[in-house]
């Protein structure tokens, strides 16, 4: 780093505890240098190798840049309280597979903060035949879990809330799954990537206006790799019992969709961060990123990439405006994303009309300093979003730590030389 965030004594990044709430006090930085912004190995893919890894025979390496966020710990963890073995040796880890079926009865998976594990492991317990408690932290429990458990309960399975922590019992039996593919595609993912220990027989209907295009490809295309035979060029398709040969070695790109950050970053400061050359990234969420960039009170589609959409509406609001559409989707994220980011831009003083599927943006604004605590709301990327705008006019932000859940690396990044939180 040339010239870190927090490089002058007056200049930290500090914390504060109130009240039992993590306060994150970010100063406004004067003339800060560029920043080398460093990016985590990418939890999509990450979870999914480990998903299909763990159920295959021998061992497979896991190679990756940068620092795994907590997601990629959860679903490593669940992995393990099913007999998987996995050794996380810096930036490579060795899963041995496969997973146990005499799983201890009435056990819990804690899947943390991650809706993606989440959907995963609620879809491989369905296959065990046995009853077994799905868990999560407080934003995850908040969050709807009927898609995934209807689409179990369409094969038989026994749900016993679609909010957690819920109890699962299987085992699956042959029948067919409905899945709204207009609403997320963590359900297809969670199916197919659970589908090995599903029974011959087990099908899938899907059904609505796919979103989030990009995610589902990369399931489809890593169950392919792993020798799935399937194919989803209709509405129907069968999923079941197929058997898992996934690769010795796998490498994990970084995670682009945190990439709008630096650019955000660059846009306030006028720097000019070195930027990261995406590699096997998805290129529907760096279309989206390209299409933010050069808004000029035109419209970005982010059907395929809701995740940005918290940068990416400050950088058009410091641009010249424009509107977000098709991100309806974001609702069901950690926090009603739309809203939340509406939200948070007001606490800077930055303008926006909450729409059913996005956000209007008026260009042209500057941040001011917020009057009070910024809250993330308990969502990372808003954390994230609010920490980057609070390096140009100083704020304290609420949750701010929660950023470790997709990118451990991203405070210690901004404090630069100061002391790590």
């Amino acid at each position: 780093m040339e010239n870190g965030l927090g490089s002058s004594p007056d200049k930290r990044i500090q914390l504060k505890v109130s009240n039992g709430l993590d306060m994150i006090v970010i100063p406004a930085l004067e003339n800060p240098g560029d920043i080398s912004w460093s990016l985590p190995p990418s939890k999509s893919h990450m979870i999914r190798w480990i998903a299909l890894a763990s159920q295959s025979e021998g061992v497979t390496e896991i190679q990756f840049s940068g620092k795994p966020g907590d997601d990629i710990h959860s679903m490593a963890d669940c992995m393990e309280k099913m007999g998987v073995v996995i050794d996380r040796r810096g930036n490579n880890w060795f899963v041995k597979g496969a997973i146990k079926e005499e799983i201890s009865k009435g056990q819990t998976l804690d899947c943390g903060n991650s809706a993606t594990t989440a959907r995963i492991v609620t879809s491989i317990a369905a296959g065990l035949g046995e009853t077994l408690q799905i868990d999560g932290d407080k934003t995850l429990r908040s969050r709807d879990s009927s898609q995934i458990n209807n689409a179990l309960r369409g094969l038989g399975c026994e749900v016993s809330s679609d909010r957690m922590p819920f109890s699962i019992s299987g085992p699956v039996v042959p029948g067919t799954a409905i899945i709204d593919e207009s609403k997320t595609s963590q359900t297809l993912t969670g199916l197919l990537l659970a589908s090995p220990g599903y029974p011959e027989g087990t099908r899938v209907h899907l059904e609505g206006e796919r979103v989030s295009r990009g995610y589902r490809e990369l399931t489809i295309e890593i169950c392919k790799s792993c020798g799935w035979g399937g194919c989803l060029d209709s509405h129907y398709f069968d999923i079941g019992e197929w058997v898992v040969r996934a690769p010795e070695f796998v490498e994990i790109p970084e995670e682009i969709s945190l990439l709008p950050l630096s650019l955000l970053f660059d846009r306030l400061h006028g720097t000019k961060s070195l930027k990261v050359e995406p590699v096997n990234s998805d290129p529907r969420i760096i279309a989206a990123i390209d299409a933010t960039m050069s808004c000029n009170g035109g419209q970005v589609d982010l059907r395929d990439a809701s995740d940005i959409i918290s940068p990416a509406a400050a950088i058009l609001a410091l641009g010249g405006g424009g509107r977000i559409v098709g991100s309806s989707h974001s609702r069901g994220k950690e926090s009603d994303r739309i809203g939340s980011t509406c939200r948070m831009l007001s606490s800077f003083g930055i303008s926006s009309e909450e729409r059913i599927d996005g956000l209007e943006i008026p260009g042209g604004q500057s941040p001011i300093s917020p009057p009070k605590p910024v809250d993330s709301e308990g969502d990372h990327r808003l954390a994230m979003t609010s920490m980057v705008l609070a390096t140009s006019v100083g704020a304290e932000i609420d949750g701010g730590r929660i950023c470790s859940i997709t990118h451990p690396d991203f405070i210690e990044m901004l404090v630069g030389d100061g002391e790590s939180l």
